[in-house]
């Protein structure tokens, strides 16, 4: 495994830091293709019933 390094910063600094890299928040919707377990299990089930 690699090193890691540990970056320390004075407030100053990481007011710029932030002021320079704003975090944006996302206006993205979560992928709907990625189901928790149970929904997958669920649709999986109701995808059987409806083939017999």
């Amino acid at each position: 495994m690699s090193e890691v390094k540990v970056w320390y910063m004075t407030e100053e600094e990481r007011l710029a830091y932030i002021e320079k890299h704003p975090i944006v928040p996302s206006e993205e919707k979560p992928n709907k293709s990625i189901l928790a377990y149970g929904e997958r299990r669920k649709k999986l089930k109701e995808g059987e019933r409806g083939e017999n």
